[in-house]
């Protein structure tokens, strides 16, 4: 912790999808800008920090690593992000940069296994039909919303350019209202050009959960195992599982 590094401080959020609240930062001694933070931040609760054991992390490195991680979470628009500034980070030589870019890909493949689960599953081309467990295409299709995600993972990746419904029914819980706000002030969600019953999807936007990601699009609770559908096959999502279980029971045997 005396160390040069960076540290994301954690804490709960009751609007992102993540749950979750983040600040990104750097230190030559991450120990005293936590210490710092401990009387100026009351809003995390942990704290997840990366240095380097062979001491060979040097400041310009960490810059450069803090500007990277804000604006992939910032992106993601999965946890709200406490810092104020968009970090710079400046340029590194090349090879720093290349040592960088895999020390950056270990951070975001070790923060989930943390429990930080704030980025967006990388999501494969569009394949023309399901190839296998992690490249599942789902489809949703509720009035005049149309919704496509990719299972990635272990998140639900809804598709740039999927269509949402604009109404929400009375009986919509209180989490999945206030996140379908948050997407609209976000950015995530804007119109539909042509529709007025219509929200289009911006960007991907990865959900934890098929029923979180089906409220969202269709304004209503929904049993995302049921109501998401296994694009040009017509099972659903819950049916698609059973049939791989009852598969693998079978190989197994």
């Amino acid at each position: 912790m005396k160390k040069t590094g960076i540290y994301i401080l954690v804490g709960p959020s009751e609007t992102a999808t993540s749950g979750m609240s983040v600040y990104v930062g750097e230190g030559d001694e991450v120990w005293i800008r936590l210490t710092s933070h401990d009387s100026n931040k009351d809003f995390w609760t942990h704290v997840v920090v990366f240095v380097s054991k062979d001491e060979n992390l040097t400041k310009a490195h960490v810059r450069w690593l803090e500007a990277a991680l804000v604006r992939e979470i910032r992106k993601a628009k999965r946890a709200e992000v406490y810092n104020g500034n968009e970090p710079t980070g400046g340029k590194l030589p090349e090879a720093d940069t290349a040592d960088m870019e895999t020390y950056f890909e270990n951070v975001r493949l070790l923060l989930p296994t943390l429990g930080v689960s704030v980025f967006t599953a990388d999501v494969a081309p569009k394949p023309d039909q399901a190839g296998d467990t992690n490249e599942i295409v789902l489809e949703l299709r509720w009035e005049d919303a149309r919704a496509e995600c990719v299972v990635r993972e272990g998140q639900f990746v809804i598709r740039q350019g999927s269509s949402a419904r604009v109404r929400e029914v009375e009986s919509l819980g209180d989490g999945a209202r206030a996140l379908r706000k948050n997407l609209r002030d976000a950015g995530v969600l804007v119109p539909a050009n042509g529709n007025p019953n219509l929200f289009r999807f911006t960007q991907e936007y990865a959900f934890d959960s098929p029923s979180g990601a089906a409220s969202v699009v269709s304004g209503t609770g929904l049993n995302g195992r049921v109501a998401w559908k296994v694009k040009n096959e017509g099972i659903s999502y819950k049916e698609w599982q059973e049939k791989l279980v009852a598969s693998e029971a079978s190989d197994a045997s």
